[in-house]
């Protein structure tokens, strides 16, 4: 087993990867243990004696753990089978079994957020079948193995041509050549560099200041709580500069799409050295592509947002790394983020 991934006699299996689950439930369950070591004993008598409040905070810490496990091991583990006709999922006491011709299966992925931070992704699978929508939840599931999931599920590769020459006169009249501005991205880069300078120029100028005999004593000597604030202020800017011109080094400016391989701005990707090629689905806001190869690092390159724009669309890149990638069917994937 790869990740979750496992493949028996023709069939694909997908789960949560046994190791984490139960990593997961020894974790989860040593919390629970040490907060009932802590907090129940103050909600027992003070006459008890010790041995049998130890016997009770024993006895739920105990009660706890096979919770935990019980929910995580069984409960809470899902197993979906696919095969080349049917879709076999299998939760606590329930297994159901979907005919593949008469399916459609669909993503659903959830990012929650705390103050603004992101906390956490729930990833699910949604069933139409017989008029009937089923949300199955996939607690556990990794992005590598939702991705794989979702891949053998709905693969995005063409079906083998029946006719070579209408399928080469079709890719023909897709565009090979892209663009990709951005100008937007170049422009907050340099704002927040710009804004980082400013305010540490400030900082600096206040300092000097303070330094200079009487200044301390004087009417301006409130200034110098500038020092912190501003000081502060421009390392997150000087912060956020440098991460905006990272991304800006992995936006290529032109990119190619030809029958052999990629070529982005003056590198060049040629198929046989790729594993993988995975595209962010044109809906989400920041749109990627990264590329998994034979010998080296994955690479990863912005090519859409609300600041970097592609001509013609993203959509169009994907339809004709598509119609190119025809003789390698698991070489293209949708990277659901």
């Amino acid at each position: 087993m790869i990740d979750g991934v496992s493949v028996v006699s023709g069939e694909r299996v997908f789960r949560r990867h046994p190791a984490r689950a139960v990593v997961s439930a020894i974790l989860l369950s040593s919390v629970l243990s040490a907060a009932t070591l802590f907090i129940l004993p103050q909600f027992l008598p003070r006459r008890m004696d010790l041995s049998t409040r130890g016997m009770i905070v024993l006895a739920v810490a105990i009660a706890l753990t096979l919770v935990v496990f019980v929910s995580i091991l069984w409960l809470r583990n899902t197993r979906i089978v696919v095969r080349s006709d049917q879709v076999e999922v299998g939760r606590a006491g329930n297994r159901e079994v979907y005919d593949r011709a008469t399916t459609a299966f669909r993503s659903k992925i959830t990012e929650h957020r705390t103050n603004g931070l992101r906390s956490g992704i729930t990833r699910a699978l949604i069933i139409e079948n017989a008029g009937r929508e089923i949300t199955v939840e996939l607690p556990g599931f990794t992005r590598a193995t939702f991705n794989d999931l979702m891949a053998t599920l709905n693969p995005i590769a063409p079906s083998p041509a029946t006719d070579p020459v209408a399928a080469a006169r079709e890719r023909a009249q897709l565009p090979s050549s892209f663009t990709v501005d951005a100008s937007g991205e170049r422009r907050l880069a340099n704002g927040l560099a710009i804004g980082a300078v400013v305010l540490l120029v400030v900082a600096a100028a206040v300092v000097v200041l303070a330094l200079q005999p009487g200044f301390l004593d004087g009417e301006l000597s409130a200034l110098v709580l500038l020092v912190p604030f501003a000081g502060l202020a421009g390392i997150v800017l000087a912060i956020g500069a440098l991460q905006r011109r990272r991304v800006l080094k992995a936006i290529p400016a032109h990119i190619t799409v030809s029958h052999h391989g990629l070529r982005l701005d003056d590198a060049d990707l040629p198929f046989s050295q790729l594993t993988r090629i995975w595209l962010t689905p044109p809906g989400y806001p920041v749109r990627r592509i990264r590329f998994e190869r034979v010998a080296g690092r994955a690479t990863v390159h912005v090519l859409g947002s609300p600041r970097v724009q592609m001509t013609p669309e993203y959509t169009a890149l994907l339809l004709a790394l598509r119609a190119e990638t025809a003789q390698h069917p698991e070489m293209l994937r949708l990277d659901l983020e």
